[in-house]
């Protein structure tokens, strides 16, 4: 049915594009690092994302299952933590090794650390500016060639800041790609065939004392191409990926992106959007939606707008399933219950 293979080209190929950065020996002093210490820094549990409750197997009928989107939005919530945890626990690394060591050069308030050649001998240097004022701690990543000698060779990679008030906590990143295609040795061989471009900026906000979280991942004017060996395919966004939870566990989860939907035999390759909603209760009870859509007359699904609609327990299997009239014959046993045993309405959903 609905399938993430195309999500994932898009989100999880520009994560690693973007990790590879920070966990492939890209900074001399990385094979350096200890254990961390005490500093505040962005932590991987303040941008975390998590599906309402633990995915596990249940052992029994063979009949329960997860819903398409469902098992879309989990797996693109772990390809999406492997991206943000990463980078801000490598980035996190790096700042805990180089705030207690003397700076290479200032540039103003900030401290710089480097260029420093690539530790794996590619064509590369590496770059880091620290800042801390008023309790607001900003970090900056450059890369540039191997010979560069100050911060005017290299160019900005990634850039954020956090605050800490008591027991909020606060801040983000943003993600420069078009930076990583300047310097394209840093792609790995996973990356050869996308092309980047644009931004991602990375917001948050955590209450450690509750369950209450938002992140916020904003696409500015983002894309990647994919250029495969049989296909080609774009996929672009300036929409916002949003992640909610309340002090009650309860939360919601959006996402919205253009795409070539084309790999499951039901759009060709004109551009529709894919939209993503779920909402759960403190219980994780919850329902999801999941969104093809021709936008402004654009689009060649096989039969219009696709539109499917789930109910879920607490550890992720359906109770209702449906999916648009348009597409019922398609598959004709696809539909599974009724309506009424949703613990929460349409409504519910973000989006």
């Amino acid at each position: 049915m609905m399938t993430h293979k195309a999500l994932r080209s898009s989100l999880v190929a520009t994560a690693v594009a973007g990790l590879c950065t920070l966990n492939s020996g890209c900074l001399l002093m990385l094979s350096q690092l200890g254990n961390g210490g005490d500093d505040d820094f962005i932590e991987g549990d303040d941008v975390r994302l998590a599906v309402p409750s633990g995915v596990s197997m249940r052992a029994g009928d063979p009949s329960e299952i997860r819903g398409d989107v469902y098992v879309i939005i989990d797996n693109t919530i772990k390809d999406t933590n492997t991206w943000v945890t990463g980078s801000v626990e490598g980035m996190a690394a790096i700042y805990r090794f180089l705030d207690r060591r003397r700076e290479t050069s200032t540039d103003g308030d900030w401290r710089v650390y480097g260029p420093f050649a690539d530790d794996d001998g590619r064509d590369l240097a590496w770059l880091v500016k620290l800042d801390d004022v008023e309790g607001v701690q900003k970090f900056e990543l450059h890369v540039g060639p191997r010979d560069a000698k100050s911060v005017a060779d290299v160019d900005k990679l990634l850039d954020g800041e956090l605050s800490v008030d008591q027991n909020l906590r606060s801040g983000g990143f943003n993600l420069y790609f078009d930076t990583i295609e300047a310097h394209p040795e840093m792609k790995n061989e996973d990356d050869s065939l996308h092309t980047f471009s644009g931004m991602i900026h990375v917001t948050f906000e955590r209450d450690v004392d509750t369950q209450r979280k938002q992140i916020d991942i904003k696409f500015d004017d983002f894309q990647v191409l994919y250029q495969g060996f049989l296909d080609d395919d774009t996929f672009f966004s300036d929409e916002t990926y949003n992640y909610r939870t309340e002090d009650d566990g309860s939360g919601s989860f959006h996402l919205a992106l253009y795409g070539q939907w084309d790999d499951w035999g039901w759009s060709g390759p004109e551009t529709e959007k894919m939209v993503l909603d779920m909402a759960w209760t403190p219980d994780g009870e919850g329902r999801s939606r999941g969104q093809i859509l021709e936008v402004d007359g654009v689009g060649d699904l096989k039969h219009g707008d696709l539109d499917i609609n789930e109910c879920f327990v607490s550890d992720g299997y359906i109770t209702w399933r449906t999916i648009n009239d348009a597409y019922i014959d398609e598959v004709p046993d696809y539909n599974i219950g009724e309506e009424s045993v949703c613990v929460l309405g349409i409504e519910a959903l973000p989006g």
